[in-house]
This record gives C-alpha cells, sequence and structure tokens, in this order.
C-alpha cells in the first residue's frame, strides 16, 4: 500500500535532518539524496513507504474518515515522516556509528518521540505507553500493585493449629 500522497515527504525533506549524509563522491554536501550519496534517493524513497504507515497508525490515521487528521496537521505528519525516515536511515546503513556513539540517531529519536507525543495530544490521542488516569486505570487497574488481605478474626491466625 503507498503512502499517501498528502503525507508523503520528499527525500530533501529527510535530508534536512541528517544533512551530512547528503555529501557526493567529492565531500561536497548536496542537501538531497541522489546517486552519488552513500544512502540513494531509491533507498530513502523505499524508507518513506516504509515508515510512514508507523506514523499515521500512531496517530490512528483512517483513510475512510480523513478528518481523523485535519488538513492543517498534514506538513506535521510529513515532518514526522521524514524524522522517522532519517532514524532508519541511520539504523540501517549507519549502525555501526550508533554503536559508536558517533551517530546523530538518539537525538532524532528523542526529537521524534516529542514531536510525536506533542501531535498525538493535539490529536487527542493517549499515547500507549502514558500514565494518564482514565476511569479504567481507577477502578480495574488501580495501583498496578496486586492487593490482598487476611481477616484479622484474633480467634484464627497464622499460628492456629489444624
Amino acid at each position: 500500500m503507498a503512502l499517501e500522497d498528502q503525507f508523503k515527504p520528499d527525500t530533501a525533506e529527510v535530508a534536512v535532518f541528517i544533512k551530512n549524509r547528503t555529501v557526493d563522491e567529492n565531500n561536497k554536501f548536496l542537501g538531497d539524496f541522489d546517486d552519488t550519496t552513500i544512502v540513494t534517493g531509491d533507498e530513502v524513497e523505499s524508507l518513506i513507504e516504509q515508515v510512514g504507515p508507523l506514523v499515521l497508525s500512531a496517530l490512528r490515521w483512517d483513510p475512510l474518515l480523513p478528518t481523523t487528521i485535519p488538513e492543517d496537521n498534514w506538513p506535521a505528519v510529513q515532518t514526522l515522516i521524514a524524522l522517522l525516515t532519517a532514524c532508519a536511515v541511520e539504523v540501517t546503513k549507519f549502525s555501526e556509528q550508533i554503536a559508536r556513539q558517533v551517530s546523530p540517531y538518539p537525538y532524532l529519536k528523542e526529537m521524534f518521540d516529542g514531536m510525536l507525543g506533542q501531535k498525538q495530544g493535539e490529536l487527542g490521542i493517549m499515547p500507549p505507553d502514558a500514565q494518564g488516569i482514565g476511569l479504567y486505570d481507577l477502578i480495574a487497574r488501580q495501583s498496578g500493585t496486586a492487593q490482598y488481605a487476611f481477616p484479622d478474626d484474633p480467634m484464627v491466625n497464622w499460628r492456629t493449629p489444624l
């Protein structure tokens, strides 16, 4: 399933977050991905198609109900997809740099998580790991710890012989 056009960033929007990955064979910054960059434009296009549905799912996009993401939010969704694609570029092509802690990945991921949480909040979506308290939390989950009690009958206790 192809990513819907209104949400699809172009490769230059991904490059904004990782411009250092857009150098050509002469070490010149291009500002976009093409056939001369270490990560090609086709690879970035493929990653956009893969991560786009993940972002839309996190924002509860329903193509049958287009108002689930209002039109004035579409640019922000494109930015989120571009940012997650930049994270995917780092993970797929530069994992050894992530391991050596010389990749921008942790900063990109932190930025993505913050922006996604903010957008979810604006759209009225409770993120899955949010600690909000709702009726379900108060009744079903309570404190999240096991609760138990033994009777305080002074005639029967743990020392009562059988």
